[in-house]
């Protein structure tokens, strides 16, 4: 089979577009299945230029004017996702007026995998009717009050629907042709009817978690791709649209669970062991992010709730997620999110940035567990409703941003000065490993301290190795906890802690053969020197607590 991408190109570079047209028309011979055309062209529109985007989209409008009504909506789907997966559409292209028709071909958008289209197609037609020409707004509002009672029915807030009046108001206001405008309202006023209703229904199909995902598992299975001729391109299409499917669950996430910031996570494992806590594992990394992200940016965030559960996609490593914020918080915390993407590309803002630090810190422990994650935060701001997904693919592994010998993450290095409260910790953790809230409240009581330091021993009990990523005791936990005394307890800890990540970084980075070797008083260089993520005054804190850590060490060695 030849490929349609490259051949229209070589076409359009010899500005030979009437051959470029024919090429894409045989392609389209058969819209009725999907087959290997079909995915060929869903590639010209996903990857191709610009030019190659107006000349498949125009020609796929003839032909769909052509066709009798027996259009596989199946296909439909994949050429509007296909092109709606795409990093940009130029204002003025010509395509903007070419997709109204493939989108007047739904029959139905209540169909889950329509309506999963409706966040990003709604931002599409608001751009178009805001900032597009006069024939291209005029177009759009066409398009609306058209077929604008069948496209109402997709879910939808209020909020979204003044948004679109208010769009739609600026073009109408500026026709002319009186008839021509009168024609025009009464569809309009039959679309807001008809969205006005469903603004108060709640949409109830629950297919819409997980049609998307199964549809395209169906149109790209593993033998389509073993066997199709342009394996690179179905890769990358498939791989566009399930980046644009997450970024369309958080934005559903949004509309159907109200305020808050909504967060869609697909998840890859190459572990042939599947089970939830993975889900789990993967879920307790992003809440740490975000919580650093809060600690360094905000002043008035000091402690994110955890995520609620919305929904799990059965079947399906993707789960969507809610954080019940404040308008203004959900917002502040959306918009670094999304800056994540823009630091991709900037090398000097990614060496300057504590944020990508700490991005990169969850990247590489995510990796550490063979895991790979597509994120996609949303936000009821119009602006934020849509955002581009972040992947842990996007970006390099850590040596290729540096190369230090050792490398350690700010989750590695503990803030938790006092050994023996840990030891007490995991005593706690033994007697009641069921009853977190008990091992909270007996802790917080015991040593009279706050939640925060709770928390940070919580996590110096984690680099030690006496709990798991559930906060679960370990065997070495129960092994600790039987010894006969405070100092071979102490002895136990610090072969823990010279197999925890830290210290055999440290005694890598001394290059050391016995902890005697290692000099507490050289913790500060070694974490600046091995942990970019930490900031100079909070490296500076770290390393006190390493050098007490490793003073107590020495003495019971």
């Amino acid at each position: 089979m030849t490929n349609l991408l490259i051949e229209v190109q070589q076409f359009i570079d010899a500005h030979n577009l009437d051959r470029a047209r024919e090429e894409v028309a045989k392609t389209l011979s058969n819209l009725r299945t999907i087959n290997a055309k079909v995915r060929d062209f869903a590639a010209l529109l996903a990857l191709g230029s610009q030019q190659a985007l107006e000349i498949g989209l125009g020609v796929l409008g003839r032909e769909i004017l052509k066709k009798d009504p027996e259009l596989s909506m199946d296909a439909i789907w994949l050429f509007l996702t296909a092109v709606l997966s795409r990093q940009t559409i130029a204002i003025d292209s010509p395509s903007r007026i070419s997709i109204l028709g493939l989108t007047s071909s739904v029959v139905d958008w209540k169909l889950p995998i329509f309506t999963l289209l409706t966040p990003t197609l709604d931002y599409f037609f608001k751009v178009s009717l805001s900032q597009g020409s006069d024939l291209i707004a005029e177009q759009t509002l066409d398009f609306i009050a058209t077929y604008g009672e069948s496209y109402a029915k997709a879910p939808r807030t209020n909020k979204q629907l003044q948004e679109f009046e208010s769009c739609i108001k600026r073009v109408l206001d500026k026709v002319d042709d009186l008839d021509l405008k009168e024609a025009w309202n009464e569809g309009i006023e039959a679309f807001y009817q008809l969205a006005r209703e469903n603004c108060q229904e709640r949409y109830s199909d629950e297919r819409i978690w997980s049609a998307g995902s199964l549809l395209l598992k169906n149109i790209y299975t593993t033998q389509v791709l073993n066997s199709d001729t342009e394996i690179r391109n179905n890769y990358k299409v498939k791989e566009n649209i399930s980046r644009f499917i997450t970024s369309s669950l958080s934005a559903l996430g949004t509309i159907l669970e109200g305020d808050g910031l909504s967060v869609a996570i697909h998840i890859d494992n190459n572990q042939e062991q599947k089970d939830w806590s993975n889900i789990a594992n993967v879920i307790d990394k992003l809440e740490r992010l975000f919580q650093e992200i809060a600690d360094v940016t905000f002043s008035n965030i000091s402690k994110l709730p955890t995520f609620t559960p919305a929904h799990a996609i059965p079947g399906s490593w993707t789960i969507i997620v809610h954080m019940n914020l404040s308008s203004n918080q959900s917002t502040s915390l959306a918009t670094v999110i999304q800056s994540l993407s823009l630091l991709e590309d900037s090398t000097d803002e990614r060496n300057n940035s504590s944020l990508f630090n700490s991005w990169q810190d969850c990247i590489e422990s995510l990796r550490r567990d063979e895991i790979t994650v597509d994120l996609a935060v949303s936000t009821d701001a119009s602006e934020l409703r849509i955002i581009k997904s972040i992947s842990t693919k996007d970006f390099p592994t850590i040596q290729a941003y540096s190369s230090p010998k050792v490398r350690i993450l700010s989750q590695d290095v503990p803030q938790a000065n006092d050994l023996e409260r840990v030891i007490r910790l995991a005593e706690l953790l033994i007697q009641y490993p069921r009853s977190p809230s008990i091992v909270r409240q007996q802790f917080l009581e015991t040593d009279k301290t706050v939640d925060r330091d709770f928390l940070y021993y919580q996590a110096a009990a984690k680099i030690l190795g006496l709990v798991d990523e559930r906060v679960r005791p370990t065997t070495a936990c129960s092994v600790m906890n039987r010894l006969p005394s405070t100092e071979a307890k102490m002895r136990f800890l610090a072969y823990q802690f010279i197999s925890s990540n830290v210290g055999s970084a440290w005694f890598n980075w001394t290059n050391a053969n016995d902890l005697s070797e290692i000099k507490p008083e050289n913790a500060e260089q070694f974490l600046n020197e091995v942990c970019p993520s930490l900031s100079e005054t909070t490296a500076k804190r770290r390393a006190r607590t390493l050098e007490s850590w490793l003073n107590i060490f020495l003495e019971h060695w």
